[in-house]
């Protein structure tokens, strides 16, 4: 803050130097003997009505108050163009909304627009233009230079500002060939309002104002329709996008950053609905997605808790209009916000809050857009949320909610691949069965059975090193899926989990006893372990010789310990 009123006090300084003693001196010396003070008075009408007006190129405004202002000094020179620029400057301040403080863009326009109609009027005297002349190639030729001599000094200037304060020069490649191509409108427009009023006399403001306004206006409207057909357009497409992403989080993350794009905020919110309680699941500043902690929000609390009980979107043009309802936290720079609830089936999910750090950054046709946008992302996340069940169901066994036969084949497949292309050096199965089993089912019942293999499979899933992958093989059998393990490795982790299952006490709830009471049951486990490349380089070899580890090497030989494939 201390920074921003210390620019603003330069801009001021320099201000006082240059514009009001230029403004002074020009006034004394420069005004014509004769001056149609009507005319004068409908200059700044109209150039003030211009900037009021103005209409957008490449996403910023653009105003063409130059067909005012080139007139005006063509009739009467700098000091009578300089008024009529000075004061529309003032009407600017409105018409274009802006986070920098309103005196600092006034004392920055108004020093800008004093030196580029100076410097412009040098060129213009220079190449031989003269004040009311009629004579129409030197009148061209002069106000060419004067027009082209004003644009190449203003992107001069702008560059030379942005170069000193150490930031980015906003003006692309793109705007700068827009502000050339301007003059091709403007010089032709200028020039026939200027002929017309020595021709005609002020009723040229009205022959030539009113068609000049009503097509401002059309282009104003139009502009705003394709503006508006573009987001529609652009938000089908990223429905279409979320639609075939398969997981929940990812679909969520880009709805998120698509949606700030297409508003151009810098700050999006995502509250989810529990029980008519509010909870922060995403929240997405400035480009990244940061942690936050909100706590829950209850109904009525805050701006989403409002929406959250009225089911109605709304929208703040300024930080003002917002902060007293603003319970939770709120950026300092926030100032617009857009907030919508997030329904499907008449139910609210949850409600997106976008927030913008300029003033007015929302218009209310984009609510619409982002309910639209909204309804997309609510189908795409149950959409992907079906999928993934549907997958885990394809892929996990049902009761330990390990991978199942068919997965660990496929990644079986998948790890020998990356071995043969030689991503990984080694590849090692560990297949871990249940010892005397059957004799618990029966001790116990089958319940207390399938409660000891869930049990386990929390252990194997705890136990699992990095990359790996285990899964239920069958019945009471597990398999251990190991990319860069050694056969030696394989068998030292399979002895230390065959130690850790032997001590570890299952806790059941017999079916078979009367009195249903918690027992302790211990079991033991038989390992067999088979290596890639070691003992073979097919993906199924290598899991029948883990087999026949587990039953020739464990079983056979008394239960309860590792055996390795030996060829």
């Amino acid at each position: 803050m201390a920074e921003k009123k210390w620019i603003t006090i330069v801009h001021f300084i320099i201000w006082l130097l240059i514009v009001p003693p230029g403004m002074i001196y020009l006034l004394a010396n420069q005004m014509p003997d004769e001056i149609n003070v009507s005319y004068l008075i409908l200059f700044v009408i109209f150039g003030v009505l211009t900037v009021l007006f103005p209409i957008k190129l490449n996403g910023e405004p653009v105003t063409l108050v130059m067909w005012v202002t080139l007139p005006a000094f063509l009739m009467y020179g700098l000091a009578v163009e300089l008024v009529v620029m000075q004061l529309a400057i003032v009407a600017t301040l409105f018409a274009v909304k802006s986070k920098v403080n309103i005196f600092q863009r006034f004392f920055f326009n108004s020093i800008m627009l004093f030196i580029l109609s100076v410097v412009s009027a040098l060129a213009f005297y220079v190449v031989g233009g003269k004040i009311g002349s009629m004579e129409f190639w030197y009148v061209l030729m002069s106000a060419a230079v004067f027009r082209l001599i004003y644009t190449t000094t203003n992107i001069g200037l702008l560059k030379t500002y942005f170069q000193m304060r150490g930031l980015k020069n906003p003006l692309t490649i793109k705007d700068i060939a827009y502000e050339y191509a301007s003059i091709i409108l403007i010089l032709p427009l200028a020039l026939t309002f200027y002929f017309l009023l020595n021709l005609v006399g002020i009723s040229s403001f009205l022959l030539l104002g009113f068609p000049f306004f009503v097509t401002i206006t059309i282009i104003r409207l139009y502009g705003r329709s394709e503006k508006v057909n573009d987001s529609i357009k652009r938000a089908g497409e990223i429905g279409s996008e979320l639609s075939v992403l398969t997981d929940d989080k990812y679909v969520t993350e880009q709805f998120i950053k698509k949606s700030t794009e297409l508003f151009n905020a810098n700050f999006a919110f995502l509250f989810k609905n529990h029980n008519n309680w509010l909870e922060l699941e995403k929240a997405y500043e400035k480009n990244n997605f940061v942690t936050r902690e909100f706590g829950s929000i209850q109904p009525g609390e805050g701006i989403a808790g409002k929406v959250l009980v009225s089911n109605e979107s709304v929208i703040y043009t300024k930080r003002k209009d917002w902060l007293q309802n603003a319970t939770v936290f709120a950026p300092d720079d926030l100032e617009s916000i857009l907030c919508i609830p997030l329904i499907h089936n008449n139910k609210t999910n949850g409600i997106l809050l976008l927030g913008s750090n300029r003033r007015s950054a929302f218009k209310d046709y984009q609510l619409k857009i982002l309910d639209l946008l909204g309804s997309y992302y609510i189908v795409s996340l149950e959409k992907a949320r079906y999928v993934q069940e549907a997958l885990l169901k394809s892929e996990r066994c049902a009761l330990t909610k390990l991978y199942n036969y068919r997965y660990l084949e496929e990644r079986l497949h998948y790890e020998m691949n990356r071995m043969q292309k030689g991503d990984i050096q080694d590849l090692s199965v560990v297949m871990l069965d249940i010892d005397h089993f059957k004799k618990v089912n029966d001790t116990y019942g089958h319940q207390s059975g399938n409660d000891i293999l869930y049990s386990l499979a929390r252990i194997l899933e705890e136990q699992l090193p990095d990359y790996g992958t285990v899964g239920r093989y069958g019945g009471e059998e597990f398999v251990y899926i190991m990319p860069d393990f050694t056969k030696q490795e394989a068998v030292d982790f399979a002895n230390r989990l065959r130690l850790l299952i032997r001590q570890h006490a299952f806790s059941i709830t017999s079916d078979l006893s009367m009195d249903k009471q918690s027992i302790d049951v211990f079991i033991t486990s038989s390992v067999g372990v088979a290596n890639a490349p070691t003992d073979t380089d097919e993906a199924m070899a290598l899991l029948r010789n883990a087999d026949r580890a587990l039953y020739i090497g464990a079983k056979q030989a008394g239960r309860d310990r590792v055996a390795e494939y030996v060829k």
